[in-house]
């Protein structure tokens, strides 16, 4: 990725069209007010990993934190973390340097648990018994 970051006119393009990009999605789905449904859940009946998220984002743009959390308690949880990650990569490409501290992971096992957690949520989530009907996508 060392090519991009001395083309600075990439560069430039990137750090105003990534965010205006995400700006103009971000106020389509808070105009609209609703997001598309899951292919996964219409197909099966069963919600993958990921249901709930498009509406766990629409709350969060509202701020209804609540909402959100009820809709996609993973999602709400390590969105923190991935919001740091994507604005390190980002500056990172932008400046051509790293401008944000982060934790080097060299271990396989980090990666390995991540998906492990996934996978053990999208089953947990679709047992049709309490406690796990809290991690449903449910309406508040």
């Amino acid at each position: 990725m060392e090519k991009y970051y001395k083309n600075k006119k990439l560069r430039l393009l990137i750090s105003i069209g990534v965010p205006a990009g995400a700006m103009l999605i971000a106020t389509v789905f808070f105009l609209l007010g609703k997001t598309p449904p899951c292919l996964f859940y219409e197909i099966t009946g069963l919600y993958c990993a990921g249901c709930g998220s498009g509406r766990c984002f629409l709350a969060l743009l509202h701020l209804d934190f609540y909402a959100a959390f009820r809709y996609q308690p993973l999602m709400f949880i390590s969105l923190p973390f991935l919001i740091y990650y994507v604005a390190k990569l980002y500056l990172g490409f932008v400046f051509g340097k790293d401008v944000l501290p982060f934790p080097e992971v060299k271990s396989k096992w980090f990666g390995i648990t991540v998906v492990a957690v996934i996978i053990a949520y999208w089953i947990l989530r679709n047992i049709p018994v309490f406690p796990f009907v809290l991690l449903a996508p449910t309406a508040v």
